[in-house]
């Protein structure tokens, strides 16, 4: 969900733009200019249509009307010049001075306009019985202010006016048709330190409010009564435009640097650094002023030195925001209870916990956890590694695919050993949080497993403080009530009933490292105690081939996979393939696990705690590369491999045939489930693609990645799929919404 850019007109004249508009029936818009000349442009193509010459001056303002599809055209030649669908002049009216600005009054059925030390209301006269489309003879003025009107705009039947003598004025109507006056609310004689340059409306579901920018380099916003709600100060440059954007909620501010600010109302905060829209913006010139088409979701903008126009389109498939780190992500896990937080997996060896501020779609809080500290640190305190990273992984990767068996089963490769990789920060393959036990569990490259949990010893102190049960046994504490409503305000009851509150507002801290692995770890997952367990077990599986099973509880090896080969000694250990693990599946219904090897197989083994009762159910072959992702499917109870060779494979139930192929046309780095309507969630390469789970075919298609996704989730509480990439970001998406087909009878119930 992002403003993308759609298209650019470059040197559209030889004359600068001095304004934009738009022509909703038309679907064009319109650009004016400094010699008169108006062109009218195709939105979607951004071919020219129309060029016309009906002004001898500058052209400083359009205005659509809707209702009778009529445009006004305004010029400091003194003229409005009206004009129909056909692009052709519907009325011609005079007024024998510089207009500057004007607004429709819909409730009063009025056009007011502003010019240099005044504000003139004219009647509408849509059959034109006056002679004009405006009733000349039923106009009125009022004179209030002391320089040019620069903004004029209509909230109900109230209008508002703003100009270069920093005045803010608010008028109320009158319904009285014959009344030739405008009764003044509210003046603001210096709503800003210099002439205020722009004026604006923003409303939003709960609110509505306005928006100034002025030659002060400052915006401020207001109640609707005119008083100052925020300041926003120290821009670059005078505020050149103002644009609210509906569709995506955010006003995108000019001040004469090449990328506009953008200003989320809702946080009261400027969000650039969030939003991808300008992020990828092309060294030019600094763009001097914006308009939205709400009608079409499109924004349309002009640099005045380049003389170029570039048009913005709504992508419902663009990214809600960017989260950016310094260093490459890996994996990724959320929780699922509130607050949501999300732990990003890094390959310094770093954990970043994001936390969504509550005011703000776009703006999320991290805090950085390190337990490698004491490793050589590049600049900002973050190891410089992106270089050594992928030297590690290309090593072992020659490694893991050329395994060679000890007398003993065990390894005896040229790969990379556990005290080698540790030279370095190890870098973190697997995420998951195992909710019942608040447990961050990150699988890494050295052949550790780290377990991270918030901290003990502060929840301690914390579930000290009166509850909000004992709180309401004692009213009579004032500071116990203060305490009540302080905790009220960001926790929801539950989290209180069950004690998550002051577990996450805790430290978090690295409580155990589960050491067996002496490789890499690809793949890990979880068996909870609702699989029927009286623990928490986890498995993990490695590139030294071996399986373990652990109490997470405990945080203990509760067993590794041991079987006898048939017709060797019994001191001869079957390990659990013939190549790396790559990845790990479990799956609750068949109480089964499935993990892929680089030999270009998957096996599926029956789960038990003691390994040696773990039976090989059956091996899936078919995949032609590396198969990076085994994912069990809940809702079609299928399993699923995604592969190197640029297919995803779906395979029964039981594993005896691969039922489906898709072809993703690029490596799968990782797979992921929806939730809700059960689609395949693949990153290929730098694209996530989305499969509907019944047809197959690709239903959403998201860039905006510049290099490989290495991790997808999916967050059913806010209907949003969140990628890690080795590009230093995290985005987050708009999730697809499957519409069901109505049944025979809702179709003939319409």
């Amino acid at each position: 969900m992002s403003m993308q850019k759609h298209l650019t007109v470059p040197d559209c004249h030889n004359r600068s733009v001095s304004a934009l508009g738009y022509h909703l029936a038309r679907r064009e818009f319109l650009t004016g200019f400094e010699d008169g000349v108006i062109k009218w442009w195709d939105l979607e193509t951004g071919q020219m249509t129309f060029s016309v010459f009906e002004h001898t001056g500058m052209v400083t303002q359009f205005l659509y009307w809707g209702e009778p599809k009529l445009l006004f055209s305004a010029s400091n030649d003194g003229t409005i010049v009206v004009w129909t669908v056909g692009a052709t002049v519907f009325d011609r009216i005079t007024l024998n001075t510089s207009i500057f600005c004007m607004a429709i009054n819909h409730r009063r059925h009025q056009l007011i306009c502003g010019f240099k030390n005044q504000l003139r209301v004219f009647a509408l006269d849509d059959k034109k019985d006056s002679g004009h489309l405006l009733d000349l003879r039923k106009s009125f003025t009022d004179r209030r202010h002391k320089d040019i009107v620069s903004s004029v705009v209509c909230l109900d039947t109230r209008i508002y006016s703003a100009g270069y003598d920093k005045k803010l004025i608010i008028y109320n109507t009158s319904s009285y048709p014959n009344s030739k006056t405008l009764q003044v609310v509210y003046c603001n004689s210096s709503a800003h330190d210099a002439g205020i340059t722009n004026l604006m409306v923003v409303r939003e579901y709960e609110s509505t409010r306005l928006v100034t920018g002025s030659f002060d380099k400052s915006v401020k916003v207001w109640s609707q009564d005119g008083q100052l709600i925020l300041k926003l100060p120290h821009f670059p440059g005078f505020i050149s435009s103002l644009c609210f954007v509906p569709c995506v909620n955010s006003v995108w501010i000019c001040s004469g640097v090449l990328s506009p600010s953008i200003f989320d109302p809702s946080s009261e905060e400027i969000v650039s650094e969030s939003i991808e829209t300008f992020q990828t913006h092309e060294i030019g010139h600094p763009l001097h002023q914006l308009v939205c088409i709400p009608e079409t979701n499109h924004v349309i903008g002009f640099s005045r030195q380049h003389r170029d126009v570039t048009v913005w389109k709504y992508n419902k498939m663009g990214c809600v925001t960017v989260l950016r780190s310094k260093q490459p992500m890996e994996c990724l896990t959320y929780t699922q209870k509130e607050p949501i937080l999300i732990f990003s997996g890094h390959s310094d060896g770093t954990i970043l916990k994001w936390e969504r501020q509550q005011s703000s779609y776009f703006l999320y809080s991290h805090e950085l956890f390190n337990m490698f500290e004491t490793q050589s640190k590049g600049k900002d305190g973050y190891s410089n590694t992106k270089a050594p990273r992928k030297a590690r992984r290309h090593k072992a990767q020659s490694a893991h695919r050329s395994v060679e068996m000890g007398p003993r089963g065990e390894k005896e490769s040229p790969g990379v050993t556990a005290s080698q990789i540790t030279t370095q920060p190890p870098s973190f393959t697997r995420s998951v949080f195992v909710e019942e036990l608040d447990l961050l569990v990150l699988a890494a490259d050295d052949g550790n497993i780290y377990l991270w949990g918030f901290d003990d010893s502060l929840s301690s102190i914390l579930k000290m403080m009166p509850s909000k049960k004992t709180q309401e046994q004692d009213k009579t504490r004032r500071s116990e009530v203060l305490l009540e409503q302080t905790i009220d305000r960001q926790y929801s009851p539950l989290e209180e009933e069950n004690g998550s509150v002051t577990n996450r507002v805790s430290g978090f801290v690295c409580k155990k490292v589960l050491s067996h692995h002496i490789q890499p770890v690809g793949g890990i997952s979880v068996v909870g105690r609702d699989c029927g367990y009286s623990t928490d077990y986890l498995i993990s599986g490695g590139w030294d081939r071996r399986l373990c099973v652990w109490d997470l509880q405990a945080g203990v090896l509760y067993d590794t996979f041991s079987n006898t080969a048939s017709g060797e000694g019994s001191d001869v250990q079957e390990l659990a393939c013939d190549g790396a693990i790559l990845d790990l599946a479990y799956s609750p219904k068949r109480n089964e696990f499935a993990y892929s090897s680089s030999d270009g197989m998957i096996y599926i083994r029956h789960f038990s705690p003691v390994a040696s009762e773990m039976k090989l159910m059956s091996v899936l072959q078919g995949h032609e590369a590396d198969i990076t992702a085994v994912l069990w499917h809940p809702l079609l109870n299928k399993w699923l491999s995604g592969s190197e060779d640029g297919t995803i494979r779906i395979w029964s139930e039981d594993g005896t045939q691969c039922e489906q192929i898709l072809v993703t046309h690029g490596a799968v780095n990782c797979l992921c489930i929806d939730q809700v309507n059960g689609c395949i969630i693949a990153g290929v390469q730098a694209i996530m693609r989305v499969y509907d789970p019944d047809s197959f075919v690709q239903v959403q298609r998201n860039i905006g990645h510049n290099d490989s996704i290495r991790s997808v989730i999916h967050i059913p509480e806010r209907t949003q799929y969140i990628t890690a990439s080795w590009d230093c970001t995290l985005r987050v998406w708009n999730a697809y919404i499957k519409f069901l087909p109505r049944s025979k009878e809702m179709r003939e119930n319409v």
